[in-house]
Protein backbone atom coordinates (compact mmCIF):
# COMPACT_ATOMS: atom_id res chain seq x y z
CA UNK A 1 0.00 0.00 0.00
CA UNK A 2 2.59 2.45 0.60
CA UNK A 3 3.77 1.69 -3.15
CA UNK A 4 0.02 2.83 -4.09
CA UNK A 5 0.38 6.14 -2.11
CA UNK A 6 3.51 7.44 -3.05
CA UNK A 7 3.06 7.65 -6.29
CA UNK A 8 1.20 10.60 -6.20
CA UNK A 9 -1.45 12.99 -4.34
CA UNK A 10 -4.35 11.71 -3.47
CA UNK A 11 -7.43 11.87 -6.13
CA UNK A 12 -9.63 12.62 -3.10
CA UNK A 13 -9.50 13.87 0.35
CA UNK A 14 -11.74 15.05 2.91
CA UNK A 15 -11.09 15.55 6.46
CA UNK A 16 -14.25 15.47 8.89
CA UNK A 17 -14.28 16.89 12.38
CA UNK A 18 -16.37 19.38 13.96
CA UNK A 19 -19.44 19.86 11.74
CA UNK A 20 -18.31 18.13 9.06
CA UNK A 21 -19.16 15.21 11.02
CA UNK A 22 -22.91 15.58 9.53
CA UNK A 23 -21.72 14.04 6.70
CA UNK A 24 -21.90 10.53 8.31
CA UNK A 25 -25.16 9.17 9.09
CA UNK A 26 -26.32 6.29 11.89
CA UNK A 27 -26.94 3.07 10.14
CA UNK A 28 -28.80 0.66 12.30
CA UNK A 29 -28.10 1.36 16.07
CA UNK A 30 -26.09 4.25 17.47
CA UNK A 31 -26.46 7.35 19.41
CA UNK A 32 -24.33 10.51 18.93
CA UNK A 33 -24.31 13.74 19.57
CA UNK A 34 -21.56 16.74 19.05
CA UNK A 35 -19.86 18.29 21.62
CA UNK A 36 -16.34 20.24 21.63
CA UNK A 37 -16.05 19.48 17.51
CA UNK A 38 -15.94 15.82 18.76
CA UNK A 39 -18.55 13.40 18.02
CA UNK A 40 -19.50 11.05 20.69
CA UNK A 41 -20.66 7.36 19.90
CA UNK A 42 -22.74 5.48 22.09
CA UNK A 43 -23.82 1.83 21.15
CA UNK A 44 -27.43 0.62 22.10
CA UNK A 45 -29.04 -2.18 23.93
CA UNK A 46 -30.63 -3.61 20.75
CA UNK A 47 -29.16 -6.66 18.98
CA UNK A 48 -28.11 -5.41 15.78
CA UNK A 49 -24.77 -3.66 13.70
CA UNK A 50 -23.62 -0.05 15.60
CA UNK A 51 -22.12 1.79 12.66
CA UNK A 52 -22.00 5.29 10.96
CA UNK A 53 -21.80 5.29 7.46
CA UNK A 54 -20.57 8.13 4.89
CA UNK A 55 -22.09 7.69 1.06
CA UNK A 56 -19.97 8.88 -1.22
CA UNK A 57 -19.33 7.59 -4.97
CA UNK A 58 -15.45 9.08 -4.94
CA UNK A 59 -14.50 5.77 -2.30
CA UNK A 60 -16.07 3.05 -5.01
CA UNK A 61 -13.35 0.47 -6.54
CA UNK A 62 -10.52 2.76 -5.09
CA UNK A 63 -7.99 2.27 -2.71
CA UNK A 64 -9.27 4.20 0.48
CA UNK A 65 -7.03 5.48 3.55
CA UNK A 66 -8.66 6.31 6.32
CA UNK A 67 -6.74 7.77 9.51
CA UNK A 68 -9.66 8.21 12.59
CA UNK A 69 -8.46 9.93 16.13
CA UNK A 70 -10.58 8.59 18.80
CA UNK A 71 -10.60 8.55 22.21
CA UNK A 72 -11.68 5.80 24.37
CA UNK A 73 -14.29 6.37 27.27
CA UNK A 74 -14.33 4.83 30.84
CA UNK A 75 -17.22 3.25 29.61
CA UNK A 76 -16.69 1.43 26.64
CA UNK A 77 -17.17 -1.94 26.66
CA UNK A 78 -17.20 -2.61 22.82
CA UNK A 79 -14.27 -1.83 19.92
CA UNK A 80 -13.84 0.20 17.74
CA UNK A 81 -14.51 -0.86 14.16
CA UNK A 82 -14.20 -0.61 10.41
CA UNK A 83 -16.79 -1.81 8.47
CA UNK A 84 -16.60 -2.76 4.80
CA UNK A 85 -20.23 -4.57 3.54
CA UNK A 86 -22.11 -7.58 4.21
CA UNK A 87 -19.59 -10.25 6.02
CA UNK A 88 -16.42 -7.97 4.86
CA UNK A 89 -14.63 -6.78 7.98
CA UNK A 90 -11.95 -4.09 7.87
CA UNK A 91 -10.37 -3.51 11.09
CA UNK A 92 -11.18 -4.12 14.82
CA UNK A 93 -9.29 -2.12 17.63
CA UNK A 94 -9.58 -2.84 21.03
CA UNK A 95 -9.66 0.19 24.04
CA UNK A 96 -6.25 -0.76 24.55
CA UNK A 97 -5.49 -0.04 21.08
CA UNK A 98 -4.80 -4.05 20.22
CA UNK A 99 -6.03 -4.73 16.77
CA UNK A 100 -8.46 -7.64 17.32
CA UNK A 101 -8.80 -8.10 13.24
CA UNK A 102 -6.84 -6.67 10.34
CA UNK A 103 -10.17 -8.18 8.19
CA UNK A 104 -9.70 -7.37 4.37
CA UNK A 105 -7.37 -4.24 4.98
CA UNK A 106 -3.77 -3.96 2.65
CA UNK A 107 -2.41 -2.19 6.18
CA UNK A 108 -4.17 -1.12 9.61
CA UNK A 109 -1.77 0.56 12.20
CA UNK A 110 -2.53 1.84 15.56
CA UNK A 111 -0.34 4.73 16.84
CA UNK A 112 -0.91 5.53 20.77
CA UNK A 113 -0.71 9.69 21.66
CA UNK A 114 -1.98 9.46 25.20
CA UNK A 115 -4.03 6.78 27.70
CA UNK A 116 -7.69 6.36 25.47
CA UNK A 117 -6.42 8.16 22.63
CA UNK A 118 -5.49 6.72 19.25
CA UNK A 119 -4.61 7.42 15.82
CA UNK A 120 -5.91 4.20 14.13
CA UNK A 121 -4.91 4.22 10.22
CA UNK A 122 -6.49 1.25 7.32
CA UNK A 123 -6.11 1.01 3.78
CA UNK A 124 -8.05 -1.20 1.59
CA UNK A 125 -9.50 -1.86 -1.84
CA UNK A 126 -13.00 -0.33 -1.39
CA UNK A 127 -15.97 -2.13 -3.76
CA UNK A 128 -18.89 -0.10 -1.99
CA UNK A 129 -19.71 3.63 -2.14
CA UNK A 130 -19.65 3.99 1.15
CA UNK A 131 -17.26 3.66 4.66
CA UNK A 132 -18.99 2.66 7.64
CA UNK A 133 -17.57 2.69 10.99
CA UNK A 134 -18.40 1.99 14.93
CA UNK A 135 -18.64 -0.53 17.61
CA UNK A 136 -18.18 -4.46 17.52
CA UNK A 137 -18.04 -6.69 20.44
CA UNK A 138 -14.61 -9.01 19.72
CA UNK A 139 -15.21 -9.67 16.64
CA UNK A 140 -18.89 -9.89 16.67
CA UNK A 141 -20.08 -6.81 14.80
CA UNK A 142 -23.64 -7.36 15.46
CA UNK A 143 -24.46 -7.45 19.03
CA UNK A 144 -26.84 -6.04 21.99
CA UNK A 145 -25.07 -3.08 22.95
CA UNK A 146 -25.07 -1.58 26.62
CA UNK A 147 -25.95 1.74 25.71
CA UNK A 148 -23.22 3.59 26.85
CA UNK A 149 -20.63 5.66 25.43
CA UNK A 150 -17.76 4.00 23.85
CA UNK A 151 -15.44 6.74 22.24
CA UNK A 152 -15.11 10.10 21.23
CA UNK A 153 -13.98 10.80 17.47
CA UNK A 154 -12.16 13.45 16.89
CA UNK A 155 -11.53 13.71 13.34
CA UNK A 156 -11.41 11.42 10.02
CA UNK A 157 -9.18 11.85 7.28
CA UNK A 158 -10.64 9.88 4.35
CA UNK A 159 -8.30 9.62 0.81
CA UNK A 160 -8.64 7.46 -1.86
CA UNK A 161 -6.11 6.37 -4.42
CA UNK A 162 -6.09 4.60 -8.00
CA UNK A 163 -7.02 0.95 -7.59
CA UNK A 164 -6.07 -0.28 -10.96
CA UNK A 165 -3.15 -2.53 -9.22
CA UNK A 166 -5.27 -4.26 -6.66
CA UNK A 167 -8.11 -4.28 -9.35
CA UNK A 168 -5.97 -5.82 -12.20
CA UNK A 169 -4.39 -9.00 -9.94
CA UNK A 170 -6.57 -11.12 -11.31
CA UNK A 171 -5.18 -12.38 -14.87
CA UNK A 172 -6.76 -11.71 -17.96
CA UNK A 173 -7.63 -15.04 -18.78
CA UNK A 174 -9.36 -16.00 -15.42
CA UNK A 175 -11.87 -12.49 -15.01
CA UNK A 176 -15.65 -13.41 -15.31
CA UNK A 177 -17.00 -11.13 -18.07
CA UNK A 178 -20.16 -9.83 -17.33
CA UNK A 179 -22.43 -8.62 -19.51
CA UNK A 180 -25.35 -6.34 -17.94
CA UNK A 181 -27.79 -5.36 -20.14
CA UNK A 182 -30.34 -2.98 -18.35
CA UNK A 183 -28.00 -1.00 -16.36
CA UNK A 184 -29.08 1.60 -14.80
CA UNK A 185 -27.50 2.12 -11.26
CA UNK A 186 -24.59 0.25 -11.88
CA UNK A 187 -24.22 -3.17 -10.70
CA UNK A 188 -25.39 -5.32 -8.43
CA UNK A 189 -23.78 -5.30 -5.30
CA UNK A 190 -22.80 -9.37 -5.39
CA UNK A 191 -20.67 -8.03 -8.40
CA UNK A 192 -19.67 -4.68 -7.43
CA UNK A 193 -17.89 -6.71 -4.39
CA UNK A 194 -15.65 -8.97 -6.94
CA UNK A 195 -14.78 -5.85 -8.85
CA UNK A 196 -11.04 -7.71 -8.93
CA UNK A 197 -12.45 -10.38 -10.73
CA UNK A 198 -14.63 -9.09 -13.63
CA UNK A 199 -14.82 -7.87 -16.40
CA UNK A 200 -17.84 -5.97 -16.91
CA UNK A 201 -19.59 -4.59 -19.90
CA UNK A 202 -22.93 -2.34 -19.51
CA UNK A 203 -25.30 -2.05 -21.55
CA UNK A 204 -27.80 1.32 -20.90
CA UNK A 205 -29.27 2.87 -23.36
CA UNK A 206 -29.94 6.65 -21.58
CA UNK A 207 -27.64 8.79 -21.65
CA UNK A 208 -27.74 10.12 -18.50
CA UNK A 209 -28.07 6.99 -16.77
CA UNK A 210 -24.70 5.70 -18.79
CA UNK A 211 -22.89 8.63 -17.69
CA UNK A 212 -23.20 7.94 -14.39
CA UNK A 213 -22.35 4.16 -14.33
CA UNK A 214 -19.24 5.67 -16.43
CA UNK A 215 -18.59 7.72 -13.46
CA UNK A 216 -17.23 4.51 -11.26
CA UNK A 217 -17.65 1.70 -13.64
CA UNK A 218 -14.64 3.28 -15.26
CA UNK A 219 -11.95 2.09 -12.55
CA UNK A 220 -12.64 -1.45 -13.35
CA UNK A 221 -9.58 -2.27 -15.75
CA UNK A 222 -11.40 -3.34 -18.97
CA UNK A 223 -14.65 -2.48 -18.06
CA UNK A 224 -17.29 -0.49 -21.03
CA UNK A 225 -20.18 1.14 -20.58
CA UNK A 226 -22.15 0.76 -24.24
CA UNK A 227 -24.90 3.51 -24.63
CA UNK A 228 -27.16 1.27 -26.90
CA UNK A 229 -30.43 -1.29 -25.99
CA UNK A 230 -29.26 -4.68 -27.13
CA UNK A 231 -32.19 -6.30 -29.44
CA UNK A 232 -33.37 -9.41 -32.15
CA UNK A 233 -32.84 -6.72 -34.71
CA UNK A 234 -30.97 -3.89 -35.11
CA UNK A 235 -32.21 -0.35 -36.22
CA UNK A 236 -33.81 2.33 -34.50
CA UNK A 237 -36.73 1.56 -31.89
CA UNK A 238 -38.77 3.67 -29.67
CA UNK A 239 -38.00 3.64 -26.09
CA UNK A 240 -41.17 4.35 -23.54
CA UNK A 241 -39.38 6.54 -21.03
CA UNK A 242 -41.41 6.05 -17.52
CA UNK A 243 -42.39 7.82 -14.76
CA UNK A 244 -39.86 5.71 -12.81
CA UNK A 245 -36.76 5.23 -15.46
CA UNK A 246 -36.08 1.78 -13.76
CA UNK A 247 -39.33 0.66 -15.51
CA UNK A 248 -38.72 2.17 -19.10
CA UNK A 249 -38.99 -0.32 -21.72
CA UNK A 250 -38.72 -0.64 -25.63
CA UNK A 251 -42.24 -2.37 -25.31
CA UNK A 252 -45.10 -0.11 -24.12
CA UNK A 253 -46.59 -0.40 -20.21
CA UNK A 254 -49.80 -2.75 -20.30
CA UNK A 255 -52.23 -1.13 -18.50
CA UNK A 256 -55.07 -3.43 -19.11
CA UNK A 257 -52.45 -5.59 -16.30
CA UNK A 258 -50.79 -2.66 -14.49
CA UNK A 259 -54.39 -1.06 -13.34
CA UNK A 260 -54.97 -4.07 -11.14
CA UNK A 261 -51.86 -2.95 -9.28
CA UNK A 262 -50.75 -0.04 -6.87
CA UNK A 263 -47.41 0.03 -8.48
CA UNK A 264 -49.14 1.38 -11.77
CA UNK A 265 -48.24 5.16 -11.25
CA UNK A 266 -44.51 4.73 -11.96
CA UNK A 267 -44.91 2.57 -15.35
CA UNK A 268 -46.93 5.90 -16.50
CA UNK A 269 -45.17 7.20 -20.09
CA UNK A 270 -43.82 10.48 -19.57
CA UNK A 271 -41.80 10.24 -23.13
CA UNK A 272 -40.59 8.39 -25.80
CA UNK A 273 -36.79 8.33 -27.29
CA UNK A 274 -35.32 6.80 -30.33
CA UNK A 275 -33.22 4.32 -29.27
CA UNK A 276 -30.33 2.79 -31.26
CA UNK A 277 -30.75 -1.26 -30.88
CA UNK A 278 -27.98 -3.70 -32.05
CA UNK A 279 -27.85 -7.48 -31.69
CA UNK A 280 -25.16 -8.79 -29.41
CA UNK A 281 -23.62 -11.37 -31.83
CA UNK A 282 -23.22 -8.09 -34.64
CA UNK A 283 -21.11 -6.32 -31.99
CA UNK A 284 -18.71 -9.55 -31.28
CA UNK A 285 -18.39 -10.14 -34.69
CA UNK A 286 -17.25 -6.51 -34.64
CA UNK A 287 -14.88 -7.31 -31.88
CA UNK A 288 -16.46 -4.34 -29.71
CA UNK A 289 -17.67 -7.04 -27.59
CA UNK A 290 -16.54 -9.84 -25.86
CA UNK A 291 -17.54 -13.26 -25.73
CA UNK A 292 -19.67 -13.52 -22.37
CA UNK A 293 -18.85 -15.65 -19.58
CA UNK A 294 -22.38 -14.44 -17.27
CA UNK A 295 -26.05 -12.38 -18.73
CA UNK A 296 -27.69 -10.26 -16.09
CA UNK A 297 -30.57 -9.32 -17.93
CA UNK A 298 -33.33 -6.45 -16.59
CA UNK A 299 -34.88 -5.05 -19.61
CA UNK A 300 -39.05 -4.51 -18.73
CA UNK A 301 -40.34 -7.13 -20.83
CA UNK A 302 -37.67 -7.42 -23.82
CA UNK A 303 -35.73 -10.20 -22.20
CA UNK A 304 -36.88 -12.88 -25.01
CA UNK A 305 -35.64 -10.48 -27.67
CA UNK A 306 -32.16 -10.04 -26.33
CA UNK A 307 -31.58 -13.36 -26.01
CA UNK A 308 -32.43 -13.84 -29.26
CA UNK A 309 -29.69 -11.25 -30.19
CA UNK A 310 -27.13 -13.15 -28.42
CA UNK A 311 -27.93 -16.15 -31.02
CA UNK A 312 -24.88 -19.10 -30.76
CA UNK A 313 -22.68 -16.97 -28.11
CA UNK A 314 -25.46 -18.68 -25.90
CA UNK A 315 -23.27 -21.70 -25.91
CA UNK A 316 -20.55 -20.80 -24.63
CA UNK A 317 -21.61 -18.43 -21.77
CA UNK A 318 -22.19 -20.34 -18.25
CA UNK A 319 -25.15 -18.47 -16.86
CA UNK A 320 -28.16 -16.02 -16.72
CA UNK A 321 -29.72 -14.05 -14.43
CA UNK A 322 -32.47 -11.93 -15.71
CA UNK A 323 -36.28 -10.50 -14.64
CA UNK A 324 -39.10 -12.19 -16.13
CA UNK A 325 -43.24 -12.35 -15.42
CA UNK A 326 -46.04 -14.66 -15.85
CA UNK A 327 -48.15 -11.97 -16.74
CA UNK A 328 -47.51 -9.42 -19.81
CA UNK A 329 -47.12 -6.25 -17.73
CA UNK A 330 -45.45 -4.36 -21.08
CA UNK A 331 -47.87 -5.32 -24.27
CA UNK A 332 -47.13 -8.31 -26.36
CA UNK A 333 -44.27 -9.25 -24.34
CA UNK A 334 -42.80 -12.55 -24.30
CA UNK A 335 -43.06 -14.12 -20.70
CA UNK A 336 -41.46 -17.21 -18.45
CA UNK A 337 -42.29 -19.98 -20.79
CA UNK A 338 -40.80 -18.77 -23.31
CA UNK A 339 -37.45 -17.80 -21.79
CA UNK A 340 -37.32 -21.45 -20.84
CA UNK A 341 -38.07 -23.00 -23.90
CA UNK A 342 -35.41 -20.59 -25.56
CA UNK A 343 -32.79 -21.28 -22.95
CA UNK A 344 -33.48 -25.10 -22.39
CA UNK A 345 -32.91 -25.03 -26.83
CA UNK A 346 -28.85 -23.93 -25.29
CA UNK A 347 -28.18 -26.35 -22.69
CA UNK A 348 -29.90 -24.18 -19.77
CA UNK A 349 -31.13 -24.95 -17.00
CA UNK A 350 -33.75 -23.12 -14.73
CA UNK A 351 -31.46 -23.17 -11.24
CA UNK A 352 -33.47 -20.73 -9.24
CA UNK A 353 -36.74 -18.34 -9.29
CA UNK A 354 -37.82 -15.84 -6.79
CA UNK A 355 -40.99 -13.98 -6.79
CA UNK A 356 -40.44 -9.88 -6.45
CA UNK A 357 -42.74 -8.10 -3.82
CA UNK A 358 -43.79 -5.45 -6.56
CA UNK A 359 -47.24 -6.67 -7.09
CA UNK A 360 -49.39 -6.39 -4.04
CA UNK A 361 -48.45 -9.96 -3.15
CA UNK A 362 -49.49 -11.55 -6.90
CA UNK A 363 -47.17 -14.03 -8.71
CA UNK A 364 -46.46 -11.55 -11.59
CA UNK A 365 -42.47 -10.93 -11.68
CA UNK A 366 -39.67 -13.34 -10.83
CA UNK A 367 -35.83 -13.00 -10.49
CA UNK A 368 -35.01 -16.12 -12.38
CA UNK A 369 -31.25 -17.94 -12.64
CA UNK A 370 -30.46 -19.85 -15.43
CA UNK A 371 -26.93 -22.58 -15.33
CA UNK A 372 -25.04 -24.73 -18.62
CA UNK A 373 -27.09 -28.28 -17.44
CA UNK A 374 -24.53 -30.69 -14.95
CA UNK A 375 -23.67 -32.39 -17.84
CA UNK A 376 -22.51 -29.90 -19.95
CA UNK A 377 -20.71 -28.48 -16.49
CA UNK A 378 -18.88 -31.96 -16.50
CA UNK A 379 -17.49 -31.43 -19.74
CA UNK A 380 -15.71 -28.08 -19.46
CA UNK A 381 -11.89 -27.95 -19.33
CA UNK A 382 -10.62 -27.31 -15.59
CA UNK A 383 -10.30 -23.83 -15.89
CA UNK A 384 -13.82 -23.16 -17.11
CA UNK A 385 -15.13 -25.45 -14.18
CA UNK A 386 -13.25 -23.13 -11.62
CA UNK A 387 -14.64 -20.23 -13.24
CA UNK A 388 -18.14 -21.46 -13.42
CA UNK A 389 -17.78 -22.33 -9.47
CA UNK A 390 -16.89 -18.65 -8.69
CA UNK A 391 -19.95 -17.41 -10.76
CA UNK A 392 -22.27 -20.05 -9.07
CA UNK A 393 -20.89 -18.59 -5.96
CA UNK A 394 -21.80 -15.32 -6.49
CA UNK A 395 -24.91 -16.36 -7.51
CA UNK A 396 -25.88 -18.13 -4.53
CA UNK A 397 -26.10 -21.92 -6.40
CA UNK A 398 -24.52 -25.21 -6.15
CA UNK A 399 -21.68 -25.28 -8.29
CA UNK A 400 -22.44 -29.36 -9.00
CA UNK A 401 -19.08 -30.66 -8.21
Amino acid sequence: MDEVIGMGEAIFSQTYSGDDFSSWQVAHEMSIRLEDGALVVSDTERHSWHLLRLYDSAVLFRIVRMKCRLKFCRTATANFYIHHYGSLDVAEISADGTIVDDGISNNVSVNKISDGLFDVEVTYLCRHPTLSIGCSNNRQPVYSGSGHEQFVLISVLVETFDAYTELSRTPAEERITLVDVGGQGGLQLKWMLRADQIKPVVFEPIPSEAAAIRQTLGRIPGSQVIEKALAHTAGVQKLYITADTSCSSLREPNFEVLQQYSIAPIFSVVGTQETDCVRYDDLFRMQTAPLPDVIKIDVQGFEYEVLLGFGHLLENCMAIELETHVVPIYKNQKLLCDVIDILRYFGFSLRQISKTPNFDGDAVEFDALFTKRRNSVSAFSEPAKRKFARITDVLGLDSYF
